[in-house]
C-alpha cells in the first residue's frame, strides 16, 4: 500500500511541474464552434491525460482474477485539425485514443468498474472519433453532416472530454446513443433569443462502445447486405432531438434531450427492439461555483439482451448532481494555487423485468488543481475517490454484459473504492 501511494507521490512531483510549460495554450475551445470562432484554420489541437488508479477491495471477490494492484494509463489523449474550409462552411476531424496501454486485470474479477480499460483487455481503442463539416448559410439553421457526437445528454453534451470536473463522466453515458454518423439541423441562441436547437438521423448503431446503442457487442451487424454492406443500409435510423435554453447567461442553462432507435428484424432474437432515450437536464455557475444536475431514461419495447428475449422491455435511469468551488475564482485563493474541490452523487439502476435488476451508487468526492488559472485546461491536475455507496442486483452477470460490455457495468461505474489521479496537458 505504500509503496502505491509513494508511486502517485512521486509521478505528481515529476509531472506538475513539466505540465507548467504547457500552460500558455489555449484547449478550452478544443471543438470546433463555427457560430463563435472565426479562426480560418488549419488549427492543430490536442490533449493527454495520463491517470493513475488504485482499488480496493477487489481480491475479496473469490475470484483468482482480483488485485489490489496500481495501474497506470491513458485515459484520453486526442489529436485534431479544424478550420473554414471558405466563408461558412467549417470542419473538424478528430482522432481519439481512448484508455490506451491498460492491462486487463484491474478491475478485479468481477468488479463493475471498467477502469481505464475496454473492457477486453486490449489495451484501449483508437479511431477518429470526429469527422464532420458544417455549413451555415444562415445561423439560425446550420447542417451538419459527418461524424459526431449526437446532441442527447447534459455532461455527455455540455461538456468537452479536456474540461469535466470529475475524471469520469456520469454512468448516464451508458443510456445515451454517443457518436455516430449522420445530419442534423441545429443552431445555438437563434436570433439572440438563448433558445438552442438540434434534430437529426443517424446510423442506427452507435460508434461508441459500451452503451446501450452499441449493437457491436450483441454479435449483430445492423446493416444491409447490398454490394457488401457500403451501399445498402438497414432502413432503419437513430432519430434524436434537442432543445436547450439559456435562462441567465453562465447562471443557469437547461436542457432536454432525446433519441430513437429500432432495429426492425435483424435476428429472431432482436426482432421488433425499439430503444428510447430521454434526458432531462442543467448547468451552469458563477462566481466560481459550479452545479450540474441531471435525469436520463432509457426504456425498450421489448428486450434486447439476446439471452433475455422478452415481451416487456428493460428501463434503466440514472440521475446524477455534482458541485464545484473554485477557490481562486472566488478570491480564496493567490492565482498559484488554483484549486476546486467538487463532489457528485450518480445513482444507475436496470429493471429488466425478468429478475435481471441491478443498482448502483457512487459518490465521487474530488479535489482539481489549474497550473495556470488564465488557461486552466492547458495544465490540470485532478485527484478523486470514488465510494460505491449502493450495489446490488444482477450486475456482472453474462446476461448483462451484451449490453453494457464484458463485465455487465455501466460506463464509469466503480463497485470498488477507488482512487484516481490524472495529470492533463493540451494545447
Amino acid at each position: 500500500m505504500k509503496k502505491n501511494l509513494i508511486a502517485l507521490a512521486v509521478a505528481a512531483a515529476v509531472l506538475v511541474p513539466g505540465a507548467a510549460f504547457a500552460a500558455t495554450s489555449d484547449s478550452s475551445n478544443q471543438v470546433f464552434q463555427p457560430e463563435n470562432s472565426r479562426d480560418t484554420g488549419p488549427v492543430l489541437y490536442g490533449y493527454a491525460q495520463i491517470t493513475g488508479a488504485q482499488q480496493w477491495g477487489t481480491s475479496t471477490n473469490g475470484s483468482a482474477s482480483g488485485s489490489n494492484g496500481l495501474v497506470f494509463g491513458a485515459n484520453r489523449i486526442r489529436l485534431g485539425v479544424k478550420g473554414e474550409a471558405v466563408p461558412g462552411v467549417t470542419y473538424n476531424i478528430e482522432a481519439g485514443w481512448d484508455n490506451a496501454a491498460i492491462s486487463g486485470n484491474f478491475k478485479g474479477g468481477d468488479s463493475l468498474g471498467n477502469l481505464l480499460n475496454d473492457g477486453l483487455g486490449n489495451g484501449g481503442n483508437a479511431s477518429i472519433i470526429n469527422a464532420w463539416l458544417n455549413y451555415a448559410p444562415v445561423p439560425f439553421a446550420q447542417l451538419e453532416v459527418g461524424k459526431f457526437k449526437l446532441p442527447v445528454g447534459n455532461e455527455y453534451v455540455s461538456k468537452q472530454g479536456n474540461e469535466l470536473p470529475f475524471i469520469f463522466r456520469s454512468m448516464a453515458q451508458s443510456l445515451v446513443p454517443g457518436r455516430s454518423a449522420g445530419a442534423m439541423i441545429h443552431a445555438n441562441d437563434v436570433l439572440g433569443t438563448g433558445v438552442g436547437y438540434a434534430v437529426g438521423v443517424a446510423d442506427d448503431t452507435s460508434l461508441d462502445a459500451y452503451n446501450a446503442y452499441d449493437f457491436a457487442e450483441s454479435g449483430t451487424t445492423p446493416f444491409g447486405s447490398g454490394q457488401s454492406g457500403y451501399l445498402n443500409g438497414s432502413g432503419n435510423y437513430i432519430a434524436f432531438a434537442r432543445l436547450n435554453y439559456d435562462f441567465m447567461g453562465p447562471l443557469l442553462k437547461a436542457e432536454v434531450s432525446g433519441s430513437r432507435m429500432s432495429l426492425g428484424y435483424v435476428s429472431p432474437t432482436l426482432a421488433g427492439s425499439v430503444i428510447y432515450t430521454w434526458n432531462v437536464g442543467i448547468h451552469g455557475g458563477l462566481m466560481g461555483i459550479h452545479y450540474a444536475a441531471s435525469y436520463t431514461n432509457m426504456n425498450t419495447g421489448r428486450s434486447f439482451v439476446p439471452a433475455v428475449t422478452n415481451s416487456y422491455g428493460m428501463l434503466a435511469t440514472d440521475w446524477n448532481v455534482g458541485l464545484g468551488v473554485n477557490l481562486h475564482q472566488m478570491t480564496l485563493t493567490p492565482s498559484w494555487l488554483d484549486i476546486e474541490p467538487a463532489v457528485r452523487f450518480d445513482s444507475f439502476s436496470i429493471n429488466n423485468h425478468n429478475g435481471y435488476d441491478a443498482k448502483l451508487d457512487n459518490t465521487t468526492v474530488g479535489v482539481n488543481y489549474y497550473v495556470n488559472p488564465n488557461n486552466p485546461h492547458a495544465a490540470e491536475v485532478q485527484l478523486n475517490y470514488i465510494i460505491p455507496t449502493a450495489r446490488n442486483g444482477k450486475f456482472g452477470t453474462g446476461t448483462m454484459g451484451g449490453v453494457f460490455g464484458a463485465n455487465g457495468a455501466p460506463i464509469n461505474g466503480m463497485a470498488y473504492n477507488t482512487l484516481m489521479l490524472q495529470f492533463q496537458a493540451g494545447f
